[in-house]
């Protein structure tokens, strides 16, 4: 009989993993589902008759924001249209544009067409976050999916244009700062060897602060080529630290303690915690099961650990609002409004409310910062460029002294 890998959420909120023997992917969902626990993936146990010595390509983790927020929107309004599944998700995977998208819905199309239920297919296909899987299959149980999935749609797109509103909004001072540092590396290795031989015969004659810029042009020439395999390494270095969980939860304590960075990334994470459970409580997950859920959209690791410690203590019969108030690592104004939200029985209304408040008083930091980033860039070009120049106009006066 085959055997099935599969993941799940206990009643308490807790991640289980583990294999099990069925007659096929549904008999397997449904023998977890007697087991009292939510399943979010099943999938046939292939390990042991992968050959060695194939060459495998490793496949991205989850499809992008915008192919998720596509493939929820469209599913959405063909179900509303009345269209049975199966054929919803034929034209949907024609309306994909990305290729990982459109081999995710034809992967779901399949496996729908042999009896598996929607969630059980996305989960098949390994590129769904569980958020994702967890919404669907509670839509599929409360029989309201087109409900569901255009709740998740707008959840989804509100993500996606947040991100991208940050990364627009650094295209700029990044494009400016590669400029000024190409431009201090022309002056540098271009422009100041054709000074150098006026400057040969001064020798330590010459002032101090046009030697140190001479040594500076002289080094960034001989070293340029080092550059970028110097970078390559530092970029595989870093990325080797951080699959290092322990490196990782010290750099992401240290990034909240940062006077500007520590407020902006909390209130960001905070934002979408608080966005992402408010979306899974009103759409059905109990909270037990919701909080674990919404700690993987949190991308600091000191949050998510405080989250999931938040998750134990809520299963033991505590609120939510006071466990995370006790971790010292949340604004006052979310766990007060869950306070609110708990005491009035309108959780799921006062979290998206909270997400709002939280993420326009960081967008409004982001637009601070930025505007300080542009000046603070031009000012530091012209500050080296500046003092290049002075050493070049001192050198032509020393040079003139001694000529006389």
């Amino acid at each position: 009989m085959p055997r099935f890998r599969y993941t799940a959420l206990t009643t308490a909120g807790r991640d289980i993993s583990g294999q099990l023997e069925a007659e096929d992917r549904t008999a397997a969902i449904t023998a977890l589902q007697l087991q009292g626990v939510l399943p979010i993936s099943a999938e046939p146990d292939t390990a042991a008759a992968r050959p060695a010595h194939r060459l495998r390509f490793r496949r991205p983790r989850t499809l992008p924001g915008r192919d998720l927020v596509l493939i929820s929107r469209q599913l959405a309004r063909l179900l509303q249209a009345g269209l049975p599944l199966d054929r919803a998700l034929s034209l949907l995977a024609g309306l994909m544009r990305s290729p990982a998208g459109r081999a995710a819905v034809a992967g779901t199309l399949a496996q729908v067409q042999d009896g598996a239920g929607l969630a059980d297919a996305l989960a098949a296909q390994g590129v769904f976050p569980k958020l994702f899987l967890a919404m669907v299959r509670a839509g599929e149980r409360g029989a309201a999916l087109p409900g569901v999935l255009t709740r998740l749609a707008d959840f989804l797109a509100r993500m996606e244009a947040l991100r991208q509103s940050v990364l627009s909004a650094l295209i700029y001072p990044a494009i400016l700062a590669v400029v000024a540092g190409l431009s201090v590396g022309l002056v540098l290795t271009v422009v100041l060897p054709q000074f150098e031989p006026l400057f040969q015969e001064a020798g330590s004659r010459l002032p101090v602060i046009t030697r140190l810029v001479m040594t500076a042009g002289d080094i960034v020439t001989a070293t340029w080529w080092m550059l970028p395999p110097v970078l390559v390494g530092i970029v595989l270095l870093w990325r080797g630290a951080m699959r290092r969980s322990g490196f990782a939860r010290g750099v992401d304590a240290l990034l909240l303690r940062l006077p500007l960075a520590g407020p902006l990334l909390t209130g960001f994470d905070t934002a979408r915690f608080a966005r992402t459970l408010g979306t899974l409580i009103a759409n059905g997950v109990v909270a037990a099961a919701a909080l674990p859920l919404a700690a993987e959209a949190v991308g600091n690791r000191t949050l998510a650990a405080a989250l999931h410690d938040a998750a134990t203590r809520l299963r033991a019969g505590e609120g939510l609002s006071g466990p995370l108030e006790r971790t010292g690592r949340f604004p006052v104004l979310l766990t007060q409004l869950i306070r609110v939200g708990e005491e009035s029985a309108r959780l799921p209304d006062l979290l998206a409310e909270a997400a709002d408040l939280l993420e326009a008083e960081a967008q409004r930091t982001v637009d601070r910062l930025l505007a300080l980033l542009v000046p603070a860039i031009t000012i530091g070009m012209g500050a080296i460029i500046g003092v290049i120049v002075a050493a070049m106009f001192l050198a032509m006066l020393s040079l003139n002294d001694l000529a006389l």
